[in-house]
């Protein structure tokens, strides 16, 4: 099994594999990039995407403050921002990381990944039981003991700490999604988040109602889970009716071998006895012969030897019956079917 460093250097190896100029969406669609002036031209000043001295701490902090607290407006204009790749790469100033492996595929994340990751991670667009929606936004913890400790954000910008079972699960896909635009980040024009926000904003043209956009895309994803959570039910469903087959199975089988056995033991002292009984109709026969006995006793003593003869063949047949009855009092099955069902199981 590959541990989280091959992993990651699994992905870095197979990403980018786009055209020149292009990236490709996890849906197919494929979008426009611009160079970045400063790798392809030089300087070019008054673009927002141009190289700028790296940010300050402050700077940084504003961004993640920024990013958490507009998460939801980012999401309600998804399509807008995947349609355009200076959106799509802006980088959100949020580290997560592995307790092992640590940040390692998880740098230098953008807006477009995390909009690709919460519609495509189950688990990470959320709806507790009182209804609440929230975004997983950062992502801490250790894939080998499963303990972690990651940051949820809700609709009103509060956040809180949240434990993410299996939590292996969330951060093998994120890495999947951020690494496959590495090279793009690096590459391609970025706006940064103020930007995407003042675009944003003069383009909804004071219409700030996106709550319908929200709803669309949250009840979508707890479809989709409600879904997943139906086909599970569904194949644990199937796995329980297996089992209880088997078992049904496993319990029809003990009940043909208690009777068979129970019969066969009954037959055989029937056929002891019996063999005992034919013996002393033999030997007072030969008494008769002989002048032991009177033809009135040899007489009597034959018919009470019969008589006990028919007694135990009775018993036999009534055991037969009685015992088939409650073994198996929903569906009585006929006798050869036992005897031949109950010779397989003991390999005869």
């Amino acid at each position: 099994m590959l541990n989280n460093e091959q992993i990651v250097e699994m992905n870095e190896n197979v990403m980018n594999c786009f055209p020149e100029g292009k990236i490709v969406l996890l849906d197919g669609r494929v979008v426009d990039c611009y160079p970045r002036a400063d790798l392809a031209f030089g300087e070019s000043a008054g673009q927002p995407f141009d190289s700028k001295p790296a940010k300050t701490d402050k700077e940084m902090e504003a961004d993640k403050v920024r990013f958490i607290k507009n998460a939801f407006f980012f999401l309600a204009h998804k399509e807008r921002i995947l349609t355009d790749s200076r959106m799509f790469l802006c980088p959100v100033p949020i580290q997560s990381g592995m307790s092992i492996s640590g940040t390692s595929g998880f740098k230098d994340p953008t807006l477009g990944v995390y909009l690709q990751w919460w519609e495509r991670c189950e688990g990470a667009m959320r709806t507790d039981k009182k209804g609440r929606r929230s975004l997983l936004y950062k992502l801490s913890g250790s894939s080998l003991s499963g303990h972690n400790i990651c940051g949820e954000v809700y609709e009103d910008g509060s956040t809180k700490n949240v434990e993410l079972r299996p939590f292996w699960d969330y951060g093998k896909s994120f890495i999947h999604i951020n690494n496959t635009y590495k090279s793009a980040k690096q590459k391609y024009q970025a706006y940064s988040l103020q930007h995407v926000l003042d675009i944003l904003d003069h383009e909804e043209e004071g219409d700030n109602s996106f709550a319908h956009t929200i709803n669309e895309q949250m009840q979508s994803c707890e479809i989709s889970e409600l879904n997943e959570l139906l086909h599970d039910l569904i194949t644990r469903n199937k796995e329980l009716e297996h089992r209880n087959e088997e078992l049904e199975k496993a319990l029809n089988d003990e009940r043909v071998l208690h009777f068979y056995d129970g019969y066969k033991d009954l037959e055989r002292r029937v056929f002891a006895e019996k063999e005992q009984l034919l013996q002393q109709k033999r030997d007072l026969k030969m008494a008769l012969r002989r002048g032991d006995c009177s033809n009135q006793d040899y007489q009597r003593q034959v018919q009470a030897i019969t008589r006990r003869i028919k007694e135990v063949e009775r018993e036999l047949a009534e055991y037969k019956e009685s015992e088939i009855l409650k073994a198996f009092p929903e569906h009585p099955k006929l006798f050869w079917a036992i005897e031949g069902h109950a010779q397989k199981l003991r390999g005869k």
